[in-house]
């Protein structure tokens, strides 16, 4: 069980909180456009999120520590159990792992296929091809500084869209518009991540957004996202002013939000800097899902 206990670790399951929440808002984002929510499709959806984000986050140990990146001294290592530096797992382990969890994802999708949503096959490719070439050749995003986009494809567009449509049949920009704030913080985890390597990836040769801008204008950009996360719900009042009623709560963070924009000021970012980012993204992704549950209730209360 010792064993078992540290490989589910080095999959940092700290991490798929926010997948499960981002995915479960945005199936219950339905209800504003007079959906039923099926939650057995729902959760069947849910779990294969987590699993293709698991092979997210192993497969970027393994590549990672394939380069040279990932090293002892490094902060993403000291923080954390990393399957093949803490000898968890061997290196050829750690890689079947993190496709065995991919292909777990897709044999739910075809699960939720024969149940009656076709576009799980090809929602389920497009977010196992997404992890994949996170890091995997021939192309990795990450080393190429386009790992920023990849992870707000997968949170802000595949998975938001993917769960709404496992939660209701439909398919419409109504989950992006919701999860487009929550995204902005999943892609701030990132780059957080890559402010604190930046000199590792650079002495790995490798391009990240953060070893393009410097640390200085990666801070600033940084910064700019923070803000961005708690505008943006102010602009959907006019639009739809009950979306705006249940990000209110969200506010409750702000706090939180303006120690993390402070986080970088001594001019570097700390060991931790990611899970403090998806710390506030837990939090605000927790009363994000606790104002689309009371508006929705008071509309049907109501109508």
């Amino acid at each position: 069980m010792g064993k078992v206990k540290m490989v589910f670790l080095a999959t940092r399951p700290w991490s798929f909180p926010m997948t499960v929440l981002i995915g479960l808002i945005a199936g219950l984002a339905g209800c504003y456009n007079g959906y039923s929510i099926d939650w057995i499709l729902l959760t069947i959806g849910l779990i294969g999120s987590v699993l293709l984000h698991a092979m997210v986050n192993v497969l970027n140990d393994y590549y990672d520590t394939k380069r040279g990146l990932d090293r002892r001294g490094v902060g993403t290592v000291e923080y954390r159990p990393h399957p093949i530096l803490h000898q968890i797992l061997s290196p050829g382990e750690t890689l079947v792992l993190g496709i065995i969890s991919g292909i777990a994802g897709l044999i739910l999708a075809a699960l939720v296929w024969y149940l009656g949503r076709p576009l799980a096959i090809p929602l389920g490719l497009i977010g196992f091809i997404l992890a994949y070439i996170y890091t995997g050749p021939p192309f990795p995003l990450k080393y190429n500084a386009l790992g920023e986009i990849g992870v707000y494809l997968a949170w802000g567009i595949v998975i938001p869209i993917g769960n709404y449509y496992l939660a209701t049949g439909g398919i419409d920009l109504t989950p992006v518009i919701i999860a487009l704030p929550m995204a902005i913080l999943v892609v701030n985890v990132l780059l957080a991540n890559n402010l604190r390597d930046i000199e590792a990836d650079k002495a790995g040769g490798i391009k990240t957004l953060a070893t393009v801008l410097g640390f200085g204008s990666g801070r600033k950009l940084f910064k700019v996202l923070i803000i961005l996360a708690y505008i943006i719900p102010i602009f959907y009042l006019p639009v739809k002013y009950t979306l705006f009623l249940a990000t209110l709560p969200v506010y409750l963070t702000l706090k939180g939000g303006l120690n993390l924009s402070k986080m970088m000021d001594e001019g570097k970012a700390p060991p931790d800097a990611d899970p403090r980012v998806a710390g506030v993204l837990q939090k605000y992704a927790i009363l994000y899902l606790a104002g689309i549950i009371i508006v929705c209730i008071a509309g049907i209360v109501f109508k």
